[in-house]
Parts: structure tokens; sequence; C-alpha cells
């Protein structure tokens, strides 16, 4: 058998998977080939040795295609993996809330003088001015829990939507919170008119420029035909958490391996992004990212070993991928969490020790814009 093992197609390489330069990546590539056969790589002959080779070969496009050759007196076989290359990749982080339907309401009912008059924004903005980063809030058209929908929210706060839209931004996450997982069996035409409702609304009160595609569906389960309404609206990344999910907060820990809040990725997949974080899907166009942790469910004790061990990981990928839920904040939320707030800072503040940047995936690649926005 003659094939490539160091990659598959799909494999994100950066700064970490050989040596980058000003023109592109040095990129090793190995595998296992046949003693007898000459083996080469996108042209570059490579090192046989005890059935396995290696070669190095250069790397500059974002989506590139390794092509191995082997040949002997069998006759040719080849094999070939698309990859993507992080050209740049640098040490950075995103942060998203989920499930936001609190806050607008209150502004909705109290009409402050300003946004930040409310209590829950009024802490993001803190953490922005303390540490610069970036937020999306997802959030649901109708509020569930004390009537009220997005239609209601006034267009007076446009300008101060506008003026700080360049750390704060809204996005679609579903019509409402419930039925849980809405949209994992929903006709693509569902999910369609919620998304573009949501937009139309966030344009509306926030302007364009506070609108962001988001990345992440509420339950992270979405059909094929569902995701290319979000594709071509857009979207480009999907984080999730793929296997053995963690989904409430006394959960137990699955003994076995569970593939679930994976938008329907298998199980061969859901182990590779657990090993590697991102995996793109050349069929549906989107990057796949394992989330590295979802603040409400862990103490800010547990969410610093969680940072640490993932920024200290051989080979480690640059992101971090950082989210909590909204209604966690309020009181009067049954399951209301008094350290919500610290939980946040501390996620933030570890990755700002560590040296990531506050970015949004929704720009560039991962927030990486070397190529363009």
């Amino acid at each position: 058998m003659n094939q490539i093992t160091s990659l598959r197609t799909g494999s994100v390489v950066n700064r970490f998977s050989g040596r980058e330069t000003e023109k592109g990546l040095i990129l090793p590539v190995s595998g296992i080939a046949d003693e007898d056969a000459f083996v080469s790589v996108n042209g570059v002959p490579a090192e046989v040795t005890g059935g396995a080779f290696t070669a190095e070969i250069p790397v500059t496009d974002k989506f590139t295609d390794v092509v191995m050759t082997a040949e002997n007196n069998y006759g040719r076989t080849t094999h070939t993996v698309r990859i993507v290359y992080d050209k740049g990749s640098f040490k950075r982080y995103n942060f998203f809330f989920d499930d936001n339907s609190f806050f607008w309401t209150e502004i909705v009912r109290k009409r402050p003088a300003s946004l930040f008059d409310q209590f829950y924004l009024a802490f993001l903005r803190r953490m922005h001015e303390k540490y610069g980063t970036k937020f999306t809030l997802n959030l649901f058209y109708r509020n569930d829990h004390d009537f009220c929908e997005l239609k209601s929210f006034p267009e007076c706060y446009k300008g101060e939507f506008r003026d700080n839209a360049d750390w704060l931004r809204l996005s679609w996450h579903a019509y409402s919170e419930f039925p849980d997982r809405p949209y994992q069996n929903a006709p693509a035409e569902k999910v369609a008119a919620d998304y573009d409702l949501i937009r139309e609304e966030v344009c509306r009160f926030a302007g364009e420029a506070s609108f962001i595609p988001p990345v992440a569906a509420h339950w992270s389960m979405l059909r094929p035909d569902g995701m290319a309404e979000l594709v071509k609206r857009g979207v480009r990344v999907m984080v999730a958490q793929f296997l053995n999910p963690k989904t409430s907060l006394t959960e137990k820990q699955a003994e076995a391996h569970l593939c679930d809040i994976n938008y329907f990725v298998n199980l061969r997949e859901c182990l590779y992004l657990a090993r590697k974080k991102m995996l793109y899907d050349f069929a549906e166009k989107v990057l796949f990212l394992k989330g590295t942790l979802i603040c409400n469910y862990w103490t800010p004790e547990q969410i610093v070993r969680i940072i640490d061990e993932e920024s200290s990981q051989a080979g480690f990928t640059d992101i971090l991928s950082l989210e909590t839920h909204e209604q966690y904040t309020f009181p009067h939320y049954f399951n209301y969490l008094p350290d919500h707030m610290e939980r946040i800072e501390t996620a933030i503040r570890r990755a700002t020790e560590l040296g990531y940047a506050p970015v949004w995936f929704a720009e560039g690649f991962l927030g990486n814009t070397a190529r363009g926005r």
C-alpha cells in the first residue's frame, strides 16, 4: 500500500507543521510505501526506508493538493489529500455568548439611557476595556422565559451599537430556546428563514456593521442542506464539542465514544477533531472547530487548567475557542451562577496572560486576515 499518513483531506497546517518562511511553509509529508518504489510528493523525490517515506514540499496557497506518487515494476499509484494552510498563524482567541434574549428583553422593558446601563453589556464593556476582548452575542428572536420578540427592540441605540462595533457584534442563534435541538431535523428553509429574520432585525436596530456571521448554531446540530444555507450567507466556521459532549451542568462524562453536539460529523472525524481541533469539510465548505471550553460548565480553577493544557499541546494550533451562555449571568434564571462573570473573566485573563489576541473567527481564517478579510 502506498499512501500519505501524516495528513488527511481537511487537515489544517500552520507554523507548527513545518518551517515557515516569508514565501510559505516547508511541510514534511510522510506515509507508507513499497520498499522498491520510487516515491515523490508534488514532484519532490521522497526518501523511502523500511516501507516508509518522507519528503518536504513547499506550500503557499490556502488550499493545496498534496499528491504522493509511487512507481515500481507493478505500475504507478497515487494518493491525494487536500489541505488548508493557515498562513502567518498567531495565538488568538474568539469569545461568543449563546442563547441571548435576557439582555435585550431587559432593554426593551426598561429603555435605559445607554446600552451600557444594562449590567450584562456593562460587564462586557469592562472586559473589552481591560483586555481588548471582542464579543459575539448569538441571539434568539423570541424570549421563551419572559415573552418578548426582537422586533420590539428600539432603534434609538443604533449609534451606540455602531460606535462599539469594533468589539461588540450580534449574530443569529435560533428563533427561540425551545424546543431543544430546533434545527436537528429542520428543513433548510426554516434555517434560512430564522437566520434572515434575526439578521434583518439586527441591521434595523444596530446597523449592518454590528452583524457578524455566527460560528455556532443552537445545539450545534444542523443537516447538510441547512448548513448550505448558512454558507450562502457567509458562514465559514462552525464550533462544537463533537465527541463526548457536556450538555448540562450535572452531566457525567460518557464512558464510551459518543458523537453529539457535532453537526452530524461521523465518529472517525470526531476522533480526529478531538486530537487536532480543526478539520475543513470541502463538501460543506465549512471549517469544523472543536471548542476549547464553555465557561458555565467549569469553575475558575478548572478553566485555568483547561486553557493551560490546551495551550501546551504539542503542535498546538494557536486557537482558543471560548464560549458561554448568557442566561447564567442573570439572577432570575433558575440555574443562575453567582460566579459566572468570574468564570468569564478568568478565561479571558488566562488567554491574555498566555499571549492570545482577541479576534472574530468569522473574519479571515479564524481571525487571521493575512490573506484578507
